[in-house]
Parts: structure tokens; sequence; C-alpha cells
């Protein structure tokens, strides 16, 4: 740990670190803020019944692999913009944001179709059937949010790629009143519309989404910062081949990441076939855990902005050490998350229910969480700095292998034939993080020798 410190300290990296922290700042703000939502959505579903968080803990299982996905596409934003931006070419820059808009609309025919008929793999997983009617009609009102969150994903990180963080940041924190206003409404009901439960929590999410995507389009239109860049002129008709960039370094990150969260998807929903107090324990932990997590995640969107720009620049020794501080700051981060949850796990649990059992569960999870907060805070910033590479293929290779060759494997026999229960498939996030954060970073010195 010293060493890492001594790296950070040295005069040479001082400035890079300060231009990366001065991103990323407002990058983990914004991620917070956006993970926040997630996580009122929770305690207001909690607060209202069990029944309703279980749902919610199951729709999310379903909808964040799917959405995680579609996210990993429009990361290809990121470091295309950011080293059109590196290049000072502005028209780059332009049809980067024209074509993630177009693309946005594509995007959500196809998942709105997917996400409004998933109630027969609901049946078919096993879930315990009194969460089922919930859970599928909390997953079909977020069906009408889909064309505006899209939009959001592609105008944030082509802002992110141009170092603009900040207008994403405002945007997600202004959207955290809305969300608390309108679950309350929607969940219990009144002026004129009734209480909905864990379905009111899908259309208030519709709402946030709607605001989110708004205020990032008017800064967009109205920023002095793109003055000249003339980003909603000359639109061109839409081709294939128009996209193909974005396709080619989105698709394996989109992969990759729905790897992921797949994994923590299908712990989710293995879990599902449990008891209610298992199920809500475990969506407790999780978001505890995820919420920690959004650190980590935002210093790596800051430094798939800086590795994309030096490359853009033609400075890989720069582009390597923008990584390696990336990578340094992102294991400080998870020791102290990781501190904070060991610490206050009874208190973070109480935030979530009143509820004994449930928040028994949960803190047991949260031990387990704090583990992983390490492996997580490093193969999430190795992955960044790969990413701003625009190396794709490879990491996707690796999310496969320690995710699914080794995580999810591992996690199914402790639980299901050693007796571990929930706690053998929270081995498997363990071992999964940790394969990957060794991977990721061996890969990412690989290519910057």
């Amino acid at each position: 740990m010293n060493k890492l410190i001594e790296f950070i300290k040295n005069p040479e990296h001082r400035l890079e670190s300060k231009q990366l922290l001065a991103l990323a700042a407002p990058a983990i703000m914004a991620q917070f803020a956006q993970m926040s939502l997630g996580v009122i959505d929770t305690i207001m579903a909690g607060r209202y019944s069990a029944e309703a968080l279980a749902a919610i803990a199951i729709g999310v299982s379903i909808f964040n692999p799917i959405i995680v996905f579609i996210i990993g596409i429009f990361l290809a934003l990121s470091p295309i913009t950011a080293q059109y931006n590196g290049q000072g070419n502005q028209q780059g820059v332009r049809q980067a944001f024209q074509r993630g808009l177009i693309l946005s609309v594509l995007l959500a025919i196809p998942s709105s179709i997917l996400l409004y008929n998933l109630e027969p793999i609901l049946w078919a997983i096993g879930i315990t059937p009194e969460v089922i009617p919930l859970a599928n009609g909390y997953l079909q009102a977020l069906v009408w949010g889909l064309v505006p969150l899209y939009c959001f994903f592609a105008l944030r990180f082509c802002n992110e790629g141009m170092f603009a963080a900040k207008a994403v940041m405002y945007c997600s924190i202004a959207a955290i009143p809305f969300n608390m206003v309108f679950n309350y409404w929607f969940i219990n009901g009144g002026l004129g519309v009734p209480a909905m439960g864990a379905v009111g929590v899908g259309w208030a999410t519709v709402v946030v989404w709607s605001v989110m995507a708004t205020g990032l389009f008017g800064y967009t239109f109205f920023a002095k910062r793109y003055n000249g860049y003339r980003l909603f002129n000359d639109w061109a008709l839409p081709k294939f081949k128009h996209f193909s960039e974005i396709f080619k370094l989105g698709l394996p990150m989109g992969l990759g990441l729905g790897m992921e969260v797949a994994l923590f998807g299908a712990v989710g929903l293995m879990i599902g076939r449990y008891s209610v107090p298992d199920i809500a324990g475990n969506q407790i932990a999780i978001n505890i855990s995820s919420l920690a997590y959004t650190i980590s995640l935002g210093l790596s969107i800051a430094v798939t902005a800086r590795v994309g720009y030096h490359i853009g620049k033609k400075d890989l020794t720069q582009a390597r050490d923008t990584g390696l501080i990336g990578i340094c700051f992102g294991l400080l981060i998870s020791c102290l998350t990781a501190s904070v949850i060991i610490i206050f796990d009874q208190q973070l649990a109480a935030m979530f229910t009143n509820d004994p059992v449930v928040s028994t569960v949960a803190v047991q999870l949260l031990a387990m969480a704090a583990l992983f907060q390490l492996s997580d805070g490093i193969q999430v910033n190795a992955s960044g700095a790969l990413r701003g590479m625009k190396d794709t293929k490879v990491p996707m290779y690796i999310c496969a292998i320690a995710y699914w060759l080794i995580g999810f494997p591992v996690g199914y026999v402790l639980a299901e034939h050693y007796g571990m229960g929930v706690t053998g498939y929270w081995v498997a996030l363990i071992s999964g993080l940790s394969v990957s954060a060794v991977l990721m970073t061996h890969r990412f010195f690989s290519l910057t020798k």
C-alpha cells in the first residue's frame, strides 16, 4: 500500500492525478446519484411491504443484465469522443453525438419488446408465485421510459468523453427529489392515483429517466463549450456503416459488462427460490455494496476518458501512467468503502428494513460484500483503462472466464451441494471479481509495456 501511495505522490504523476480526480469527482457524484435512485426505490418499497421489496429485487435482477448490455454499447461513445477530442476533430465529435441519439431510439425497440414479455421466464425459473405479478408489472412499467433512458446514456457518455462530467452530475442529482416524490405518490396512492406498490416504483422511474434525459439534452444544446461543433446540425440518414465503430467497440463491452451483471442477476434469481427474508436481505446487501462500488465506477469513467484522450494524442506512456494511477486510486477507495461496510453494517441494514429476520440476513451478507470491494475496485478501473485504449474483445473473454467458468459454478456447487445457501452464491461473486481483477490488470500492463 505504501508503494501505491508513493507512486501517486511522485511529482511526475501529480498533475495527471489532479486532472483525473477533477474529472472523476463529478463522475463519481453522478454515478452515486444514479445508484441512489435504485437504493431509494429499495428503501421505499421495503417500507411498503416485504413482498414489494422482493418484487423489486427480482425485477432488478432481470432488468440489470439487459440494461448493462445496452450501457456497454453506449460506453463506446466515451473513448470514441475522447479520442476525437484529443485529435481536435470537431466533425467526429458531432457525428458521435448524433449517432448516439439515433441509436437510442433503435435499441429501445427490441429492448421494449423483450421487457414486456418476461412473465413466462419468471414462472419457468420458479420465482415465488406471489411475487411474480408485482415483478412483472414493475418491468412492464419500465418499458415506457427506455427511449429517454437510452438518450440519456448517449448524451452522458459523449459529454464525459468531452470532459463535461459536471453536467451529468447535476442532472443526476436533480433527479433524486423527483424520484422520492413520485415513488411516495405512486407506491402509496393519492390525488386520484391508486396505490400501486412495487409497480408504482416502475412508473416513478419512468418520470425520473425523462427528467434526466431532458436536463442533459438542454445542457448539451445550450452549452458554450460546444459552440462551433454544431452538434445538432447536418444530420445524416442512419446507415449501418455509421454505427460500425460503435458496435465494434460496444458489443464486446456490452457482453462483458452483461456477463458481470448477469452473474449478480443469476445469483439474485437463484436466491429468489428461497424465502422472502433471504430475497430481501440479499437485495439490501447488493444495494449497499453497489452504492459503495459507484465511487470506483465513477473513477473508471474518468480513467476511460483520460486514457482515450492520451491515446488520441498518441502518448502511450501517459496513457499507461493514467491507467495505473486509476487502478491505485481504485484500490485505495475500495479499502475505505470496505471498512465503512464492516464498521457500520447494523446501521446500514436498519436504513432499509425494520424486519429483524431480513436485517440479520443482510448483515451476514455485508461482511462478504466488504471482501469483494477490493477486487471490484481494481477490475473496474483496469477495464476502464482498457476501454480508453479501445481494447474490448479480450476483456469480454476475461469476463466469460471469470464470471461464468469460475465464479458461478463455484457458487452453485457450494450453495446447492454443500448446503451453504445464500452464502455460497456470494462466494461466486467474490471468486469471479477476484479473477477478473487479476486478468484485467495483467492485460492492461501487457498492452502498455
